[in-house]
């Protein structure tokens, strides 16, 4: 018996060993995130907080910075499932994005939006999103307002407002540079 267990004990070593180096390998690779959302780039380390963790990426860009439209969305999708909606919007009238947050008629409700400082502009954070708005002088308007909007989260938790907010602390005003504000 004590033979046996010789050779079987080194055996089952090597077996265990092979099967853990081959999950090991065998994993997928965490997904790369985009340098480049909507048009503007962006830090991994930004949007990483944003998504499901260990997901495709893909992006739907429908912003046409060259010709804007008053409305456009980018969506972003992680394993094929809308994860964050971005609304880009160009108007007239400035607008208070707490007005907007919460109206029951916007296409960009928030889930217990606050006031943030954000230099240049006006914003709010909430529980599923943020909306900036600042002075953006284009074809479309005299102002540009961005809401960024959280699919599939809890509205009662707040667990994505400071990544949000650090979020739209680089991406807003990188995003306004790229409009051609005069």
């Amino acid at each position: 018996m004590k033979r046996v267990s010789r050779i079987v004990a080194p055996l089952v070593a090597v077996g265990l060993l092979a099967l853990g180096g081959w999950w090991l390998t065998g994993r997928a690779e965490t997904p790369t995130l985009p340098e480049s959302l909507c048009g503007t780039r962006i830090g991994p380390d930004l949007l990483r907080p944003l998504l499901p963790q260990d997901e495709a990426v893909t992006v739907d860009d429908d912003v046409d910075r060259e010709r804007p439209r008053p409305s456009a969305w980018c969506v972003v999708y992680a394993n094929g499932e809308e994860a964050i909606g971005l609304r880009y919007a160009w108007h007239s009238d400035p607008v208070d994005p707490l007005e907007i947050a919460n109206s029951t008629s916007s296409v960009s409700q928030l889930e217990l939006p606050q006031y943030v400082a954000l230099p240049g502009a006006r914003a709010v954070v909430g529980n599923t999103g943020a909306i900036a708005t600042t002075s953006c002088r284009t074809s479309e308007g005299s102002y540009f307002t961005l809401s960024v909007l959280l699919e599939g989260v809890n509205v009662t938790a707040d667990s994505y407002r400071s990544s949000l907010e650090d979020f739209m602390r680089a991406y807003f005003p990188a995003t306004v540079k790229t409009l051609g504000c005069g």
